[in-house]
């Protein structure tokens, strides 16, 4: 098991540390969240990006005077909004790893971006990870966490 666990999805990042099982028989190995460690950056939507009013994109005429619809299209919008998240998460993550030290560590992410998120991190930060598991845990309680990630073996 890896001393660091990293729980991240595009707008969260969560950072565990693994406690190991000492020689008492009644302690059991488990995780504790790093003070401070739980960070929300909320990815952009699409909408607060070409709209001028809530939820209009303006088809033509003079800025500032309502319009119809928009007809335009987005033109990889989404795709640029989630790489942005992806950086920005992946710095976030980076930051985290340099702070407690470059361990081993262990990435947990949603399947739909664990590649890119992946990529995304620095040379330095890819080198020290030492595997990645697929899912969105970030909002679980510890508790759920420990049962899900010690004592079913997604971890091992």
């Amino acid at each position: 098991m890896e001393p660091l666990i990293i729980l991240s999805n595009l707008g969260r990042v969560r950072v565990l540390t693994f406690l190991a099982a000492g020689d008492d028989p009644k302690q059991q190995a488990h995780l504790r969240e790093i003070p401070g460690s739980r960070v929300e950056l909320r990815p952009q939507s699409v909408t607060k990006v070409v709209t001028d009013q809530a939820g209009r994109s303006t088809q033509s005429g003079p800025v500032g005077l309502a319009g119809g619809m928009s007809y335009g299209e987005m033109h990889g919008l989404e795709t640029e909004l989630e790489r942005q998240a992806l950086a920005r998460i992946a710095m976030e993550i980076g930051d985290r790893v340099t702070a407690e030290g470059n361990p081993r560590w262990h990435l947990v992410a949603p399947a739909t971006i664990l590649p890119s998120l992946k990529k995304a991190l620095s040379a330095a930060v890819q080198k020290t990870l030492a595997g990645s598991t697929a899912g969105d845990l970030t909002k679980l309680p510890l508790a759920k966490l420990e049962a899900q990630l010690l004592h079913n073996g997604a971890m091992k």
